[in-house]
């Protein structure tokens, strides 16, 4: 299956280079065509290839042959148009008068070609070799569907055989009964959401005993990725009514009516176990009548999507991984009989063991298992710490194959995405935003339409997530994706399907996944050593490069290695040799992606890097060359605190969504054209003319989503935001405010810092439907008194008020009902009135004084912290005085 994910990428990027680099490509773009029409044909047969190549070596070879063959015509058609430009740069740069240079570069050119077409004519030979052999070795296009396969088998038998355990799931099993029972009369479909391993079909299978009595008859099947709706039909039939053997025999539709009939005038339970598409629940549908006579259907899922799509009324019930007392309940369950406890010098390795598993069921219990097996000493729980992936991995057929099937089941597009993740170091929590800027830069993001590249990369994102793939680590104040993480078991995946194929290699700790001379991407984590270092500068066909190390990096032995082929180039913390990124960058003309910390320049030769889509630079400063202005493809700019060189012509940037810079003459430069910018970040002092070149483009923006201005002196004045739709996030810090701008009817996160407010800016915030976190920092606010009056920040979870000069602070009943954590310092004598602030669980008070909350408030308050308030008056509820105490 990952080779699939390779080839399919690949023709889509030889695909898209065939559009891009036409003028490039002109007198070979022919033959190219004809490998990518080839390659094309033959990826209708890699999911049948993919299927055999375990249990047959000459299938495996074939697959190996056309990975290798799509790679070699990407490193081709990559090298040629690399000389391409190299050799269109000279002659841009030569003088006219110079004959022999002239008649040299020409020579070179027709060289150049020769060895192209030697290389395409050994492609295309290597092609049909491969062509030929697919009747030998049995392989068909299987793209419509086929029997069932090995594994799904195997993931039936283990679905219906396993011993049920309910640790971490009381409260699921209560909700789900509810649900399940209640008087609602339309039939209802109540769906189980999570990844494979986290228990959905046992407590499906638990719940569905416990209620089925409730029902006049009920079924529980299992189905399969490629299911067969007759084997469906009789499965249901065996379990609900009585056919005889002839009647069995009819045809599908006979059955489905038969089916249709008996169930309209019952009430049933079905449970579908493992549902993978919409259009499975399509067929599914028609089988189960929709009557009002209080049926259910049970649906579990891996999919979010099919989920919701089953049944939009009804609210999916999402599996949580257990925590670490509960995982250690289960764990201790497997291994020990009833009323034996673990012995305390082994606990220690034990919960290491379990940090492994990360909370996933299927995974603990499967080391359970293994341990109840082995000799009862700390040797032997020794061993297994030192050997959990491998175990977890040899015991295929219970594990990593059950969560392979999530990988197997997504489609094309989506593989490469996922596989990327296995880059990133284990526990690491990933920017979303940084994410799909390496996606779109990697060309595994598909053209749909007229939408922007970093939208269709978000569905990806939101799909991945929907299908269990990603967990989700935080989400913005708009409920978008911030951060996201991989679980340690689907990472292990990654790697293993990664390492099959060469799509990365990883070096650092104990993560090495390739000494292949050829790599393609690499990841270096931590601890990498030079011999490490020294196989990646040899890699001519390395296409990424991320770096997660603080060991020395030589930038210039990276970029001076043999190939040019360099497409992401992110290096995070690395202490790097010398503070300026090596004149020999611009040699690098496939870049798309420039992150680079820890550095102060960098070089002119940048204007050579045409297809530059993201430079992010350190926040400390440094000075950007003029060259940066003729980067037409550039989307996102970072440069916070970096000064600027030269005249800056923002006309060039029309695909711009991204601009963070030092203030300066490029605001009054046709900064209004930039019609596709999303985030604006400014630095630096805002003169008189600034503001009205700021304030007209900020009125033509409709995209605009994030706007930040860091000592600007003030906001331009006359600015209204009442339009802005997709503005979410303001921040505004040394910016005093005479009157509070009318704010974006979508705002949901406002940051504030010397702004200076009074109290009516607090009578217009509290009115904003949205909003749901405030930070008003160090004299934002200039007034002693604040009052939030009843109804005041309807949606508001987070609040930081860090107010020296407020004295007195109200909070009126009914006010601030959604607020779930409050940070208050500084203040005189807070007051929470009766009611107010319902949903709050979380108090952290700094330096404050006296603190008054009356009956009936903060009834769901969970957490108090107190700093610095030694001397604090509190005139608190029991319930409150409890967690003061503690």
């Amino acid at each position: 299956m990952a080779s699939e994910a390779v080839v399919s990428f690949v023709v889509g990027k030889l695909g898209d280079l065939l559009i891009e680099e036409a003028r490039l490509l002109y007198d070979v773009r022919d033959q190219f065509e004809w490998i990518v029409g080839e390659l094309r044909r033959m990826q209708c047969f890699l999911k049948d290839a993919d299927a055999k190549q375990k249990e047959d070596e000459r299938v495996r070879n074939w697959v190996k042959e056309i990975r290798d063959v799509s790679y070699d015509a990407e490193d081709v058609i990559d090298t040629f148009i690399l000389t391409q430009t190299a050799q269109a740069s000279r002659r841009t740069r030569r003088r006219p008068f110079l004959y022999l240079k002239r008649y040299v570069c020409i020579v070179s050119e027709l060289a150049t070609r020769h060895r192209v077409a030697k290389k395409i004519q050994h492609i295309k030979m290597k092609i049909g070799d491969i062509s030929s052999s697919l009747h030998t070795y049995g392989i068909r296009d299987i793209n419509d569907g086929g029997q069932e396969t090995r594994l799904n088998i195997r993931r039936r038998s283990y679905a219906v055989y396993e011993e049920p355990d309910l640790t971490g799931m009381q409260e699921s099993m209560k909700t789900l009964k509810e649900q399940l029972i209640n008087k609602e009369a339309r039939r209802c479909v109540i769906s189980i959401v999570g990844m494979g391993g986290s228990g959905k079909t046992t407590l499906t299978k638990e719940v569905y005993h416990d209620v089925r009595e409730n029902f006049d008859c009920h079924a529980f099947i299992y189905l399969s990725q490629q299911y067969g709706i007759r084997d469906v039909l009789i499965r249901i039939i065996e379990c609900v009514m009585r056919l005889s053997p002839d009647e069995m025999q009819k045809s599908n539709e006979n059955l489905t009516e038969r089916l249709r009939d008996h169930l309209s005038k019952k009430r049933y339970l079905v449970v579908i176990d493992d549902i993978w598409t919409k259009e499975a629940w399509d067929q599914l549908k028609f089988i189960l009548p929709d009557g009002l006579n209080k049926s259910r259907v049970m649906l579990t899922t891996r999919n979010k999507e099919v989920a919701l799509y089953a049944d939009r009324s009804s609210q999916p019930h999402y599996i949580r991984l257990l925590n670490e007392d509960e995982s250690w309940d289960l764990f201790h369950k497997k291994i020990f009989p009833i009323g034996v406890v673990c012995p305390l010098e082994w606990m220690e390795t034990g919960r290491k063991i379990l940090e492994k598993c990360c909370g996933l069921p299927l995974a603990i219990v499967v080391l359970g298992g293994l341990l109840s097996r082995r000799d009862r000493t700390f040797s032997a729980w020794t061993r297994v710490l030192n050997s959990v992936t491998w175990h977890l991995a040899e015991d295929s057929n219970r594990c990593m194959e059950i969560l392979a099937l999530s990988y197997y089941d997504l489609p094309h597009y989506l593989k490469p995405c996922f596989l990327y993740l296995g880059l990133f170091p284990e526990d690491y929590e990933i920017k979303s935003k940084e994410l799909i800027k390496l996606w779109v830069a990697e060309g595994f993001i598909q053209e749909r339409g007229n939408e922007i590249m970093e939208d269709v990369a978000e569905d990806y994102l939101e799909e991945l997530i929907g299908r269990s793939m990603i967990q989700v680590a935080h989400k913005r104040s708009n409920g978008s994706v911030s951060t996201c993480r991989i679980h340690d078991l689907l990472r292990d995946l990654s790697m293993s399907e990664a390492r099959q194929v060469n799509f990365f290699g990883i070096y650092g700790d104990n993560d090495a996944t390739s000494s292949s001379s050829s790599l393609r991407r690499v990841a270096l984590h931590r601890n990498v050593d030079e011999h490490e270092h020294e196989i990646i500068f040899r890699a001519a066909t390395l296409r990424s490069m991320l770096y997660f190390s603080n060991s020395k990096i030589h930038l210039s032995k990276l970029i001076n290695r043999g190939g040019k082929l360099l497409r992401v180039l992110h290096v995070d913390i690395a202490y790097l040799q010398g503070n300026n990124l090596p004149n020999e960058i611009g040699e690098e003309v496939h870049l798309r992606y420039l992150r680079v910390d820890r550095i102060r320049s960098l070089p002119s030769s940048l204007k050579r890097l045409s297809n530059l889509q993201v430079i992010i630079l350190p926040n400390y400063g440094g000075t950007l060359p003029s060259a940066i202005w003729d980067l037409e493809r550039l989307r996102h700019l970072y440069a916070y605190r970096w000064n600027i060189d030269g005249h800056p012509r923002l006309s060039n940037f029309r695909n711009l969504q991204t601009l963070c810079l030092e203030a300066g003459s490029w605001i009054e430069d046709g900064l209004d054209r930039l019609t596709n910018l999303r985030k604006l970040g400014v630095t630096g002092v805002l003169s008189t003319h600034h503001h009205k070149a700021l304030s007209d483009a900020i009125e033509k923006w409709c995209e605009l989503r994030s706007l930040t201005l860091y000592n600007s002196s003030s906001i331009p004045p006359f600015v209204s935001f009442a339009h802005h739709q997709n503005l979410y996030k303001i921040q505004l810090e040394d910016c005093p405010i005479e009157n509070l701008p009318k704010m974006p009817p979508h705002l949901a996160k406002l940051s504030l810092c010397r702004t200076q407010l009074k109290q009516n800016a607090i009578e217009i915030l509290e009115k904003l439907q949205n909003l749901r976190i405030l930070y008003l920092k160090c004299n934002s606010y200039y007034s002693e008194k604040m009052i939030c009056s009843s109804g005041g920040f309807p949606q508001l979870e987070y609040l930081l008020l860090y107010c020296s000069n407020l004295k007195d602070w109200t909070v009126e009943k009914g006010a601030m009902e959604s607020l779930k954590k409050v940070i208050l310092s500084r203040c005189r004598h807070w007051t929470v009135k009766e009611g107010a602030m319902k949903s709050l669980e979380e108090v952290e008070l700094i330096n404050c004084r006296h603190w008054t909350v009356e009956e009936g408030a903060m009834q769901f308050l969970k957490e108090v912290e107190l700093i610095d308030c030694d001397n604090l008056k509190a005139d608190v509820p029991k319930h409150v005085r409890d967690l003061l105490q503690h």
